[in-house]
């Protein structure tokens, strides 16, 4: 299975969140990334496999909701039922 195909399979319609990657002291432009699946509890977000966002970035949720990435787990596919991606784990509660 792709990341698309789980992505899809996972989601009523493809979902997206921007991103503001943090390098040190500063923050890049944010970007928008997707297809992504966001758990109900919108403290983890599962990301395309080619995703880089290191921890301190900021997320703007589906909700509109911003958070910060507390840490993130890099997941290949070798054994595991699901396609390779990249994990966010999210602080919580989202900054309005």
């Amino acid at each position: 299975m792709t990341w698309l195909e789980f992505a899809l399979l996972h989601t009523p319609a493809p979902t997206t969140v921007r991103v503001t990657a943090r390098h040190g002291n500063r923050y890049a432009e944010p970007t928008v990334i997707g297809p992504v699946v966001v758990n109900p509890t919108r403290t983890v977000v599962f990301c395309p496999p080619d995703t880089d966002v290191p921890p301190g970035s900021l997320v703007t949720l589906p909700t509109g909701q911003t958070t910060r990435v507390r840490a993130t787990c890099r997941l290949d596919a070798l054994g595991f039922r699901l396609p390779g991606h990249l994990q966010l784990d999210l602080e919580q509660p989202a900054m309005t």
